[in-house]
């Protein structure tokens, strides 16, 4: 390999199993949730053209962002300008003072709604990782030249690895403020609360039969068995919690599980395991023999 695929190897590697998961359901009230006031956003103008909050220079503590403005940082400043300025197709191509941080590299609109966010960021993506892959060990090396602007003597890797830090950074950010979203809105669920925090009895006082089909699972992920028999007992949905009670080596769990209808079958979505193979990873071999095969049979 070159080190222009080894480089982006990594960026895609984040992509595809970190960043690009976490971003799907995105509503449109999380992309412009805004926890805390004063917080830098996207906004229309007097004339309705969609702008993203900034000073410059940046005051010494730069107020907390939204998802919104993230996620336009990250299609339009660190990713989509770039891709444009150096691998061709920018509008301002002709343009001679067209530096990498010049905004008509990059016009297109700035979306108010999470789909057309998640679109533009996927476009700019796609263009710098294609890119950044066609690029040689000698183009690399290679100085970055006038679009680079003061960074004009740096080389191409040295931008190539300064947008991968970029991307992980902000999407760390950005996956933070979706668990944060997320917390709140937990927190104003009283089933799903006491279920999070472990506590059966109130779950118990609680109607689990409504309960979003993965909560057993989630309070099985956090070791809380007596909330997971409460969910069952009230008819809750159970399916991925017997992964959980045969890892632990629940088989009384696992029992009462199976008989609540979960399948045997299930594969996670992660090591792709089904529950016996949750069971046998975790040296429970006999547990692993009552729940049948390592891995459901490939269709």
């Amino acid at each position: 390999m070159t080190w222009a695929e080894e480089l982006a190897d990594q960026l895609d590697f984040y992509w595809r199993e970190h960043l690009w998961p976490r971003l799907a359901g995105l509503t449109d009230e999380e992309y412009l949730w805004q926890p805390v006031p004063g917080m830098w956003t996207l906004r229309p103008d007097a004339e309705g053209v969609v702008l993203a909050d900034f000073r410059f220079p940046e005051p010494p503590l730069p107020p907390v962002t939204t998802i919104a403005w993230r996620l336009d940082h990250v299609a339009r400043e660190v990713l989509g300008k770039r891709a444009a300025a150096f691998f061709g197709g920018s509008p301002a191509d002709a343009v001679a003072d067209a530096d990498m941080f010049d905004d008509r590299h990059w016009p297109q609109p700035r979306p108010l709604d999470a789909a057309g966010a998640l679109a533009q960021l996927q476009q700019a993506y796609a263009l710098w990782h294609a890119g950044v892959s066609g690029l040689t060990d000698e183009a690399m090396q290679r100085p970055l030249g006038p679009r680079g602007a003061a960074y004009a003597d740096d080389s191409v890797a040295r931008l190539v690895l300064h947008i991968n830090r970029e991307v992980m950074a902000h999407g760390a950010e950005i996956c933070l403020l979706r668990d944060l979203y997320r917390a709140e809105a937990d927190a104003r669920d009283p089933l799903v609360a006491a279920a999070l925090r472990g506590d059966a009895e109130a779950v118990r006082a609680l109607d689990g039969a409504s309960a979003r089909p993965s909560l057993a699972a989630e309070a099985a992920g956090l070791g809380h068995w007596q909330v997971v028999r409460a969910l069952i007992d009230a008819g809750a949905p159970v399916e991925g919690a017997l992964h959980y009670a045969a890892g632990a080596g629940d088989a009384d769990l696992a029992d009462v599980l199976v008989g609540a209808g979960a399948r045997l079958d299930t594969l996670d979505p992660v090591f792709g395991l089904t529950p016996a193979g949750w069971a046998r990873y975790r040296d429970h071999d006999e547990l692993a023999a009552r729940l049948g095969g390592d891995v459901a049979p490939s269709s």
